[in-house]
């Protein structure tokens, strides 16, 4: 199949403007996570009030933030028609299918109502954001992407310090229920320890390939290496599985497909020593002996059960509920109320396929699944020709894969970060503002 043309967007209507850069792209994801950090701060499971929980679970501060880089594409000529048609017809028609029944068991099965009908909104949101990042976005280049890899850290570094705070002032325990405090839940802003963990094996991914790309090209900075600690560090104090799957993941495609490896001893010696002084710190600073910030815990053994978090009975008890709804599902959080205690805790399924399927049924999941599949696949040829796109390539197979255990594709804050992948990637097959403008003269 042939790439869109995106020649077209030049005619008649483009005008330049201020575009989307990579640094600020960095500000925005750092300013978000530092930002929630500071609103949704609680020592239980939830928040005390059932509003501010509900924008929570929903990640409404990401997605304010993206509806205002949609008004802002919209500035700059955003057309989201002329960006549908751009689209090849295999991923336009299942999105189209996907579309057209997707809805269908939020509004009529599910027992949550306006939250899923919410979360359903949610995600045609988060589709336009990545048409919007796609479109507004400046031109990719090593400096932006060092910039933005800076932010990131940046911003981690300081929500690494509030989340250390939020551990030593904690409290009295006589004044939480039960006299205790669960301390996985209590990452300010991230509704447990394994999403704060999931994020973070995002960054690390990106930070990795920057780093490698940088070696072979222009050389690697101290900071960069320090980058790379704590976002190593944080992934094992988290005691995030998914995480280390993830840059797994991510780094078996960079090295297989993209020949992105370290080529000195030095930067395998530098690279080894990151993560050694990580683990070293990580494990020291376990908060309270607590065996949920431990990748691999003593007590839990080496069972296929064990190994997998329990998700493999979750699993067997989401599908399950699955083949009571199996044509239309049940709406987004259906395994919140379809399930029995204690599995009805969580709210949504830890894997992409079972989350579809039990929020949609069988015949949205295969069109979603189909145009997912078709987006993936695009990029990483996108980025064989464009290798600047390589770091956001990372994170993106890096929260692919970690959807396969957890919910990627179902908190805001994950949700982001892919479409901002697919959306800058994408973006490298854009003609550049001087050959748009030639192209309108010329039209």
């Amino acid at each position: 199949m042939e790439l869109p043309n995106f020649a077209t967007v030049a005619k008649g209507n483009y005008r330049a403007g201020k575009p989307l850069s990579l640094p600020l792209i960095g500000v925005l994801v750092s300013g978000l996570l530092i930002g929630c950090g500071l609103v949704f701060r609680t020592y239980t499971i939830s928040m005390s009030s059932a509003p501010w929980e509900a924008a929570r679970q929903l990640g409404l501060p990401f997605i304010t933030v993206e509806v205002a880089v949609i008004l802002f594409a919209l500035r700059r000529d955003f057309s989201l028609r002329t960006i549908w048609q751009q689209i090849p017809r295999f991923p336009r028609y299942s999105l189209t299918c996907f579309f057209g029944l997707y809805w269908i068991g939020a509004t009529f099965v599910s027992e949550l109502g306006l939250i899923a009908l919410a979360q359903n909104i949610i995600i045609l949101v988060h589709l336009i954001f990545c048409a919007a990042i796609y479109h507004s976005v400046a031109s990719i280049n090593r400096d932006g992407l060092h910039d933005m890899a800076k932010m990131l850290a940046i911003g981690l570094l300081i929500f690494a310090g509030m989340t250390a705070l939020a551990f030593i002032n904690h409290p009295p325990l006589e004044s939480m229920p039960n006299n205790q405090i669960i301390w996985q839940f209590i990452i300010p802003g991230f509704i447990s320890v394994r999403l704060f963990g999931a994020f973070c094996g995002a960054v690390f991914s990106f930070l990795l390939v920057q780093l490698l790309m940088d070696e072979q090209e222009r050389g690697v900075s101290v900071h960069q290496y320090l980058w790379l600690t704590l976002c190593a560090g944080l992934i094992i104090w988290s005691g995030t599985r998914a995480a280390v799957l993830g840059t797994g993941v991510a780094f078996a495609v960079a090295l297989i497909g993209y020949n992105i490896r370290p080529r000195k001893v030095r930067t395998i010696a530098a690279i080894s020593g990151c993560l050694i002084t990580a683990y070293v710190l990580a494990t020291a600073l376990v908060p309270y002996g607590d065996t949920n910030f431990m990748l691999i815990a003593p007590s839990e053994g080496t069972t296929p059960e064990a190994v997998s978090g329990g998700r493999l009975s979750y699993w067997s008890a989401v599908w399950e509920a699955f083949r009571t709804v199996p044509f239309f599902g049940a709406g987004p959080f259906a395994s919140f109320w379809m399930l029995e205690p204690p599995q009805s805790v969580h709210v949504q399924p830890h894997n992409i396929i079972l989350q579809f399927l039990i929020s949609w049924g069988s015949f949205a999941t295969v069109a979603g699944l189909l145009a997912l599949g078709f987006a993936t696949w695009k990029a990483h040829v996108i980025v064989f020709a464009e290798r600047d796109g390589l770091p956001f390539l990372a994170m993106l197979d890096s929260l692919l894969a970690m959807s396969l255990v957890d919910g990627m594709m179902h908190f805001a804050q994950h949700f982001m970060l892919i479409m901002i992948c697919f959306g800058v990637i994408f973006s490298l097959t854009k003609t550049d503002e001087k050959d748009q403008v030639a192209l309108a003269k010329t039209a």
